[in-house]
């Protein structure tokens, strides 16, 4: 774990849950400071193989304002950079949100990458993709940045750690691509970020709590964690609408969040609880609010009522 564990533990004494992210970066930097999110226009590797059963076009239908492909890539940054410098961010991380966005040529990545750490108040770069899509002399690049002085992050779609699971959502790739890519990540300092739903089908309470024990093992250095999210126009849908899966309401998603918290090591970074950028036209299910302070503010409620915090049952 990459994390700087002293700030975790004054994050604690202070009285927080859960070693919130924001904080973290608030007290690591001593500014304000946000990830700009961009959209590079890349796809799939998966793509050909029908991709992930909850994927509607690679997320481009859940961008935010401004993550667009069809903004050239120097203005998707520089927009971002006035309206939040406007709100008292003074340095950036540049996130590379939509697609697989290490799915391209070194020499084509590179040269994005380059660009992006150009600007001043850039302090590194978050990159999402696969752990099938992080080959050695991609990572050996990233891990030049990092020796630069940059905090470079890969924000790495997990999902589970349960090989059935992944063959029930199409994932593609193996358990073993998973804990490849966050050891080969921390032996160059990258840090990863693990994206992980809760209530996937047909997996257990028990296989998620897994999921929190074997990720802590790893020593990942955060995660994101959201709900699962039927989307319009996906394959999850289809098994949906035929009565063969359902999604949690929010009081079992919220309940399963800190049961995760609980499990996981304290000083695994929580970046997200939630996931609110799913357009009402799109969604078909959940029906409640995933608005991303809302679900948080409901799990601390979970927590205190229970006299809980995260890594209360870690090791147990």
């Amino acid at each position: 774990m990459l994390n700087d564990i002293k700030i975790i533990d004054e994050i604690y004494r202070e009285g927080y849950l859960f070693a919130q992210y924001g904080i973290y970066l608030k007290k690591k930097f001593k500014e304000k400071i946000f990830k700009i999110p961009v959209d590079i226009g890349l796809g799939c590797p998966h793509k050909k193989n029908g991709g992930c059963i909850f994927c509607s076009e690679m997320g481009r239908p859940i961008s935010v304002k401004y993550c667009d492909v069809k903004i050239p890539l120097k203005e998707q940054i520089e927009k971002q950079m006035i309206n939040q410098s406007k709100k008292g961010f003074e340095k950036f991380y540049i996130y590379f949100y939509p697609g697989t966005n290490t799915y391209a040529p070194i020499e084509k990545l590179k040269e994005i990458w380059d660009f992006c750490l150009s600007y001043n108040n850039v302090i590194g770069l978050s990159i999402g993709t696969r752990p099938d899509c992080l080959e050695k002399e991609k990572l050996d690049i990233l891990a030049e940045y990092v020796e630069n002085g940059y905090d470079i992050w890969i924000d790495l779609g997990i999902q589970s750690v349960h090989q059935k699971t992944l063959d029930i959502l199409n994932r593609g790739h193996k358990v073993s691509d998973i804990i490849k890519s966050i050891k080969e990540c921390h032996k160059r300092k990258i840090k990863v970020c693990g994206h992980i739903i809760l209530g996937l089908p047909r997996e257990t309470w028990n296989e998620m709590m897994e999921t929190a024990k074997i990720l802590s093992l790893l020593e990942i250095d955060a995660v994101k964690i959201y709900p699962l999210v039927v989307v319009k126009g996906t394959k999850l849908e289809e098994i949906y609408w035929k009565g063969e899966y359902r999604t949690l309401d929010e009081k079992q998603y919220v309940n399963l969040v800190c049961d995760f918290l609980e499990h996981l090591s304290p000083y695994v970074l929580i970046q997200r609880l939630s996931k609110d950028k799913v357009p009402d036209n799109l969604k078909v299910s959940p029906e409640w609010s995933l608005n991303r302070f809302k679900i948080m503010n409901k799990v601390i409620e979970e927590l205190k009522k229970r006299g809980s915090r995260q890594g209360l049952k870690y090791g147990q």
